[in-house]
Formats: structure tokens, C-alpha cells, sequence
């Protein structure tokens, strides 16, 4: 019989007149939530990363970058109550260029801050030269597939967890309620054969 520290492992999988179906029941979840957390949530983790990654270089593909001038200077940034190092070091401002058809065209677009009227500065177009914003780099996009493969593998991880605990639960709840039937038919028999 295999034990350790006192403990009978792998019962629920043996012969025994004691072992109920919710005691299998209750092992073939396990088995369902390890394979889960095992499997499915790394490849979903995967999928869901190159799913991120492409769609993030996709973006670059329908847009073209071109030179445009302020059309004024950029405006100051507001001014921080408190030192932020991670404060922006960009405004955003009206910006005119050239579309390849002559025209001029204008627009608002992200610009450094203490720019002057006249300074170039590179914009991103779509089909319809409208300005976007700059597009992700790929190890940009790598990155944030890696962060978005890992919290969709997280959120699924807990789900299975959870669904695992509560099915637990429940058998439980049933496994109590059946024990106190039981204790009561045993009672009621018992208290009929001393009377």
C-alpha cells in the first residue's frame, strides 16, 4: 500500500466498500484541472501572444510615415505639482504636410515639447492621410503579446482553479448532506429496534 506521512495515497482510485462517487467524481476533477493548467493554458497563453503580436504588426502595415512642419509652436506642458519621472515629454499640435497627390493637409499630432514653428517632425498616415499614432515597434509588439499571452494564461489559470474549488465544494455540501441522511435513517432504524 503506498503512504506517506500516514496518508493512503491514490485511494480514491482503489477498490474500497467506503469510497463513494462523489469520492471519484471528485479525483477525475483533479485530473481535469491539472490537465487544464498543464495544457491548455500554456497554449492558450501562446496563441493568444502571436495572436497579439501580429495583430500589433499589422497595424504598421496599412500606414506610411512623412515629414510635417508645426504650424506653430508647442504649447508648454502643464505644470506638474509633483516631480514625475515619468512625466511626457510630448504635446500634441497642429502639424501641415504635403500629401503625394501637392495638396496640403493639417492636422494634430504628438510632438516634442519646446518645438518651434517650422521644426519637422515624422507623422504616421493611413490610406486616407489621417494622422496616427506611431506604430509598434516589433520588439515593442513582443512584448506586449508576451504581457497579453501571460494575463489571458493567468485569468483562464484561476478560472480553471476556481471552477475546481467550487465543484469541490459542492461535492462536499452534497457529501455532507448525504452523510446526514444516512446518520438519520441510521438513527430512526436503531431507535425502532429498541423499542
Amino acid at each position: 500500500m503506498l503512504k506517506q506521512g500516514g496518508t493512503v495515497l491514490l485511494w480514491r482510485w482503489r477498490r474500497n466498500p467506503l469510497r463513494r462517487r462523489s469520492d471519484v467524481a471528485e479525483a477525475w476533477l483533479g485530473v481535469a484541472a491539472a490537465a487544464l493548467l498543464l495544457f491548455a493554458v500554456p497554449a492558450l497563453g501562446m496563441v493568444t501572444a502571436a495572436v497579439a503580436e501580429h495583430s500589433a504588426l499589422d497595424e504598421a502595415r496599412g500606414l506610411h510615415r512623412t515629414t510635417a512642419r508645426l504650424v506653430g509652436d508647442a504649447p508648454a506642458p502643464a505644470p506638474v505639482r509633483f516631480s514625475d519621472p515619468a512625466a511626457d515629454d510630448r504635446v500634441s499640435t497642429i502639424v501641415r504636410w504635403t500629401t503625394p497627390s501637392g495638396t496640403f493637409r493639417s492636422g494634430t499630432a504628438s510632438v516634442a515639447v519646446g518645438s518651434r514653428a517650422g521644426s519637422p517632425t515624422t507623422v504616421w498616415l493611413d490610406d486616407e492621410v489621417r494622422i496616427h499614432p506611431a506604430p509598434s515597434t516589433p520588439a515593442q509588439a513582443r512584448s506586449q503579446a508576451a504581457a497579453f499571452g501571460a494575463a489571458a494564461g493567468a485569468g483562464v489559470g484561476v478560472l480553471v482553479l476556481g471552477g475546481w474549488w467550487i465543484a469541490r465544494v459542492r461535492l462536499e455540501v452534497r457529501r455532507s448532506a448525504r452523510w446526514d441522511r444516512d446518520w438519520a435513517e441510521f438513527d430512526s432504524y436503531r431507535g425502532h429496534r429498541h423499542a
